[in-house]
């Protein structure tokens, strides 16, 4: 599970969704779930998301073959 947060995200009637995010965090660590959260600086945008896109792409990948390079044979 990878997730991405803003130090300056959502805080108000409906819940602290910096807060959130770390709990979930911990309940995942807990749990003994694979994960990653990544805490940035911004607000309730795409501009960090987008930022670290790539290495976020990269890390939910690790350790994956292409399964196209394998011999298939009937």
């Amino acid at each position: 599970m990878f997730l991405q947060e803003g130090e300056n995200d959502l805080d108000n009637l409906h819940g602290n969704w910096p807060l959130a995010n770390r709990q979930m965090e911990a309940s995942l660590k807990f749990s003994g779930y694979e994960h990653k959260l990544v805490m940035g600086t911004g607000g309730h945008n795409g501009r960090h998301g987008g930022a670290i896109l790539p290495a976020s792409l990269r890390w939910l990948w690790r350790g994956h073959t292409d399964a196209s390079a394998t011999d298939v044979s009937e």
